[in-house]
């Protein structure tokens, strides 16, 4: 399939097997990490911050669940909670979050070396604004490791005004030298990095084409709609 949407997230499926650690930040109820387990053998290690979340992950063997909220640093933060799981976030939104809790915070450094995670082929990031200092506390050379990334990032939300922070989080991985391919209209809903030291120009020509023919069958059930 090459460029499947999982969850909302688009990946580069054709690396992808048993030999593949994937990093799973935000696992919500582990859906993201169990089709990656089981269409394609890998291995997930899944960061989920909320407690009852965390507790239902579903208990697979190559599954390994971590109860974190990821960050740029180690420590302990608030958590605040919306009637909306998904929008459970360490970034304030709105009136939505209704109660917060204290959460153990971890950047993925120490994530790495704590749990012996010796490397990451595909990093998933919906963490609701926090991927910015996820982002931020990695360095080039961690970030240049890893072959592809894929980000629900929440430019979309203005009252979290994330929209040049999101631009320059995009500019430094270009930088590195990756291809940034947005599946999403108008915002960086759904955004693919693709390191260009691991994957071929030819495959990210066809990520860019996949996208606007994406694009045009969205454009498509509008007007039929």
């Amino acid at each position: 399939m090459a460029f499947p949407c999982i969850r909302g997230h688009h990946i580069y499926d054709s690396i992808l097997g048993p030999e593949s650690n994937i990093l799973d930040l935000g696992g919500h109820k582990g859906e993201f990490s169990t089709i990656l387990i089981e269409h394609y053998g890998c291995t997930s290690h899944c960061v989920e911050a909320m407690p009852d979340l965390f507790q239902a992950l579903p208990k697979l063997p190559r599954l390994h669940a971590y109860h974190y909220a990821a960050s740029d640093a180690d420590g302990t933060m608030t958590f605040h909670i919306a009637s909306n799981p998904e929008s459970n976030s360490l970034k304030l939104k709105s009136e939505e979050h209704h109660t917060s809790i204290e959460v153990p915070t971890i950047s993925i450094p120490t994530l790495l070396s704590t749990h012996g995670i010796s490397k990451i082929d595909l990093l998933k990031m919906d963490i609701e604004g926090a991927e910015i200092d996820v982002i931020k506390g990695m360095s080039d050379s961690l970030l240049k490791s890893i072959q592809q990334i894929t980000v629900e990032f929440h430019d979309f939300i203005p009252e979290m005004n994330l929209e040049q922070e999101v631009l320059q989080t995009i500019a430094r991985l270009k930088s590195l030298d990756f291809a940034c391919i947005v599946f999403s209209r108008k915002t960086h809903f759904d955004v693919l990095f693709l390191n260009k030291q691991f994957i071929s120009s030819q495959t990210i020509i066809l990520a860019r084409i996949i996208k606007y023919i994406h694009g045009l069958g969205r454009m498509i059930k509008r007007v039929i709609s």
